[in-house]
């Protein structure tokens, strides 16, 4: 939202309960957020899951500034706790693949655990927490001064 907000992108994605700041955002899809391990964790065995159970151990965290990160941290310290991050790193496919090295657990979009964490051989596990189901919003500053390329794309977002 930050790069459509300051003119560097066109279209974004985020979720339904941010601050757009006067960006027009619409419905896009639901989210649902799950913790991704390598198999031998001690919670690997688990379908379902509270994140407080995931306090004791290292996490892997997206970048500070994403919603996952705010959230599980915010989620933390109403536990009384602090999330234990061993590390930051950029994108989903790199929370897999620290994860996948063993440096701790990540919390991911089920969709993206589907299509980077599990060919690596990872396992999910649903969380029971209610803030682990997210509404996404697509957000533009205008959809009238949209690119004809970002409007093309824009449409698709909405159509699919």
């Amino acid at each position: 939202m930050k790069g459509v907000l300051e003119g560097a992108a066109d279209l974004g994605i985020c979720s339904s309960d941010t601050d757009t700041r006067g960006l027009l955002a619409v419905p896009y899809r639901q989210d649902t957020l799950v913790v991704v391990m390598r198999p031998d964790h001690r919670l690997a065995a688990r379908a379902r899951l509270a994140f407080a159970e995931t306090l004791d151990d290292d996490h892997v965290g997206l970048h500070a500034d994403s919603f996952i990160n705010l959230r599980t941290k915010a989620a933390a310290r109403s536990h009384g706790k602090a999330l234990r991050l061993r590390i930051h790193v950029p994108g989903f496919d790199a929370v897999c693949r620290m994860v996948q090295a063993g440096f701790g657990l990540g919390v991911l979009p089920l969709q993206a655990f589907e299509l980077i964490g599990r060919p690596l051989g990872l396992i999910a596990a649903a969380l029971d927490d209610d803030w682990s189901q997210r509404s996404l919003a697509l957000v533009v500053r205008d959809v009238e001064t949209l690119s004809p390329v970002s409007r093309l794309l824009y449409d698709h977002l909405l159509e699919v």
